[in-house]
């Protein structure tokens, strides 16, 4: 029985020793025509190769056609080979290298010609953009040149004498802004006259460009030390003293002579432009709900006609002006957030302690008292929670240059996400806060230096540089950490008096203006 079973299934089966006669059982014609299918498929792939190759080969435009047919590539005689014919008749194998290399050499002069064309014809383009450009410019400053004479000759004068930035903002300050009586008609001139101070520091000193010439260092390393230019922290300091002489020479002569702005609450100040004009409108109507009594200070960065007036109507708002045509370019991009220490400063100066709320907030709780208590010693009080990343990791490293901080303690100290602030202007916080915090904003390369972008890359730790910057919030809490230590207990309170704002509610704040 087992020889019998072997003998019957010898093509599975090698017992007792039996060999199996492996050719008996294989169909051999079947393989024949397998392999004939095989060389038929073959064929029929090399025929589709070779149509998707002269498709792709195929010029893309009528300009760059050259006009060469497969039989003229193929039949073509090379120069000086005419000699040689009776060679390539009885050697069919060097004939047909021979063509295989002609066509590749008439496909190469093919692309390079192409390619040729293609480049001359972006270089005229790119000339005639630029020739255009230089055309256009040129015929706008004469243009200016020819409309604008007198204007130039007034720009020339002394800032003390009808500087015309003020004059214009002067004479629109009553539409834009509706001042309900005289003395916050003199409030507002007052806030012009401080910002176009500062501007008017902005634009003596923006020929400096020193930084972008210093050395890079390998920033990662927070042990490493930076290299800085003596001349830019020179220029940086003189710039903080003068923001402080422009403060405190308004607040002398126009703070502590008005009573009305002596109030146990600190002013609530914010301000609004045409994106977050949603986001005040919630904290209005906040405000109005916990703190029906007080007034909030909203300065306006770029808002419509229609918003300005709708904000105006709402009880207890008290529309501010910020006169972005007053400073250089830089800082009317809204999104390196140059204009809200500015906005602090001058509010500062005007009231002497305020809360500036972040937009995107609202007020949530009655806890206002117990928050500006706290905030009487240092002189200043953080409203905000440690963040999971450190202020390293978000600080763009040009801002070194100009802030002077233990990067190695900034490098194990949590970042302080800022939510609002509690300031008095006292003399301490004046020159170890506002005043170099203000300097930073009046400086490009301190504020937004070149690179600096908000998305991050972290690390697992969150400790490590993540290549983003946290613009104004890193410049605070730089000064504040090196002012007052690394420790934020000191001068932050994480607080329930403010929320971030529900997108899915509705704001409905209290008219008292039609």
């Amino acid at each position: 029985m087992i020889r019998r079973k072997a003998k019957e299934y010898s093509g599975s089966s090698l017992e007792l020793g039996g060999a199996a006669d492996i050719t008996k059982h294989v169909p051999m014609k079947k393989l024949k025509s397998m392999k004939a299918v095989k060389y038929i498929i073959l064929i029929i792939l090399g025929f589709i190769l070779h149509a998707g190759y002269r498709f792709i080969t195929k010029p893309s435009s009528h300009g760059d056609i050259i006009d060469i047919s497969p039989d003229d590539i193929v039949n073509s005689v090379a120069p000086g080979n005419t000699d040689n014919d009776w060679e390539d008749d009885q050697n069919p194998f060097l004939e047909d290298l021979e063509r295989e290399s002609k066509v590749k050499e008439k496909l190469g002069d093919h692309a390079k010609q192409v390619f040729d064309n293609q480049r001359t014809k972006n270089t005229e383009s790119v000339k005639i953009e630029k020739n255009s450009e230089k055309h256009k410019i040129v015929k706008t400053d004469e243009h200016t040149k020819k409309e604008n004479k007198p204007k130039e000759n007034i720009e020339k004068q002394s800032p003390d004498n009808n500087h015309p930035k003020k004059e214009i903002q002067t004479n629109i300050l009553d539409n834009k802004l509706n001042p309900r009586n005289e003395i916050e008609r003199k409030d507002l001139k007052q806030e012009m006259e401080i910002e176009n101070r500062i501007a008017q520091l902005m634009d003596d000193n923006q020929e400096s460009q020193k930084l972008d010439h210093m050395p890079v260092e390998d920033y990662k390393d927070p042990e490493k030390p930076i290299r800085k230019d003596p001349e830019v922290q020179q220029e940086f300091q003189q710039k903080a003293e003068q923001i402080a002489k422009v403060v405190n020479s308004n607040i002398k002569t126009f703070v502590l002579s008005e009573g009305h702005h002596t109030h146990d609450i600190p002013a609530i100040v914010t301000a609004a432009s045409q994106q977050t004009f949603s986001q005040i409108e919630h904290l209005v109507s906040s405000v109005q709900y916990f703190y029906p009594k007080e007034d909030i200070y909203v300065f306006d960065l770029d808002l419509t006609d229609a918003q300005r007036m709708k904000l105006s109507a709402f009880c207890n708002v008290r529309l501010r002006g910020f006169w972005l045509n007053l400073f250089p370019s830089f800082i009317h991009d809204l999104s390196n957030f140059h204009w809200r220490p500015l906005i602090i400063q001058t509010a500062l100066a005007e009231f002497g302690h305020i809360t500036w709320i972040n937009p995107g907030f609202k007020v949530s709780s009655m806890a206002f008292n117990d928050l500006v208590h706290k905030s009487e010693e240092p002189g200043i009080l953080v409203i905000g929670q440690n963040a999971d990343y450190s202020t390293f990791a978000v600080t763009h490293p040009k801002m070194y240059k100009y802030l002077t901080v233990d990067r190695t303690q900034l490098f194990k100290s949590p970042h302080i996400e800022v939510r609002a602030m509690i300031i008095h202007n006292t003399e301490e916080v004046m020159n170890n806060f506002m005043k170099l915090l203000s300097a930073c904003a009046v400086e490009e390369q301190c504020l937004s230096p070149p690179g600096a972008a908000p998305s991050c890359r972290f690390d697992v730790t969150g400790r490590e540089y993540a290549d983003c910057h946290r613009y104004d919030e890193s410049a605070v809490n730089i000064i504040l950490k090196n002012w007052l230590g690394h420790k934020s207990a000191i001068f932050m309170e994480k607080s329930n008096f403010l929320q971030p704002i529900n997108k899915y509610d509705k704001a409905n704040p209290k008219i008292c203006k039609t």
